[in-house]
């Protein structure tokens, strides 16, 4: 593990937690007012926790605000072996526990709220699926989930596009460039060029090429390698959480969605997958952002970050 730092020590406060796998994860800490309501916040597949920190910069003018580098991003421990292995759903649901554990002892809160966009929120749903008592220790004041990649059951009319799509983004994601000699200029530019990144405010862009990518002597390389963010498609990239989800128990789950019509402009099937989530998780909550994609954090950063100080203000008080 190199002295990578997603989020830069002049924004935030950071130390490396072991897990019980003996892997090293960044754990960040934005100071916000005493007393303020304490939020955890997980990053996508492929980003860190510096690509949020516009919205995580906001989040503490009224929060205690800690984040996350999860295994194989930003500054925390990766690997370029036994890849199904460092990504399989056991070590995610690890990981999300040894973090939320760490965080709460950092705060010493005792009301914390987790919110995460994607991959982090899937690691949080398979905890509290598959390991309900640990999950439940963790006694969270409640959860806002911005689309976890629920792969669709057998039989859901999603299902086929799915599998299509999983096929062609693990093969172009094995194959996408990960050297950039520019550093994160170079890398900017490549991702505004991209599809996914076409609504995103140019600033945005930057900011995660800075929180993505390291220097590596005279090159610089994705801190997420294409191996490593494939194999966390491919770990996911089943019905896994799906079938499973009308079993959770624990605190209210308010999703946060983009719309069908914009996440189908840009072939994503993760979108049409939350009202499922919905329906099926008994009690919990939908807000559905227009015009959005599946990258609505990013696209529409002044609605997600209402959103989110409101959970923190009323869950975490």
């Amino acid at each position: 593990m190199s002295g990578f730092v997603s989020l830069p020590s002049d924004l935030a406060e950071h130390r490396h937690i072991e897990t019980p796998a003996r892997r090293k994860l960044a754990l960040y800490r934005l100071h916000g007012p005493r007393n303020g309501p304490a939020l955890l916040f997980g990053h996508a597949n492929g980003f860190a926790a510096g690509s949020y920190a516009t919205i995580l910069r906001g989040l503490a003018q009224s929060c205690d605000v800690f984040a996350f580098d999860a295994a194989g991003h930003g500054g925390s421990d990766s690997a370029l072996e036994n890849i199904d292995a460092f990504c399989a759903a056991d070590a995610i649901m690890d990981d999300v526990d040894a973090i939320v554990r760490a965080t709460q002892e950092w705060s010493g809160a005792q009301h914390l709220c987790y919110a995460a966009h994607s991959l982090c929120g899937a690691a949080m749903l398979a905890l509290a699926l598959f390991r309900p008592e640990r999950f439940a220790a963790l006694d969270l004041a409640g959860l806002m989930l911005f689309e976890p990649p629920l792969y669709p059951p057998d039989g859901h009319k999603l299902r086929p596009f799915a599998d299509e799509h999983q096929k062609r983004r693990v093969a172009r994601t094995l194959v996408r460039r990960s050297e950039f000699k520019g550093g994160p200029d170079e890398l900017a530019a490549y991702l505004g060029a991209r599809e996914m990144f076409a609504d995103f405010p140019p600033d945005a862009i930057a900011e995660h090429a800075r929180a993505t990518l390291r220097q590596d002597g005279d090159t610089w390389r994705l801190a997420c390698t294409p191996q490593i963010e494939a194999g966390y498609f491919l770990s996911l990239g089943r019905p896994l959480l799906s079938p499973a989800l009308g079993t959770y128990r624990g605190p209210k789950i308010h999703f946060v969605a983009g719309d069908i019509d914009a996440a189908k402009a840009k072939g994503d099937w993760v979108t049409g997958m939350m009202d499922y989530a919905q329906t099926t998780v008994a009690g919990s909550a939908l807000t559905v952002l227009p015009g959005c994609s599946h990258m609505m954090i990013f696209e529409d950063r002044a609605r997600c970050l209402a959103l989110l100080q409101n959970f923190a203000n009323t869950s975490g008080s």
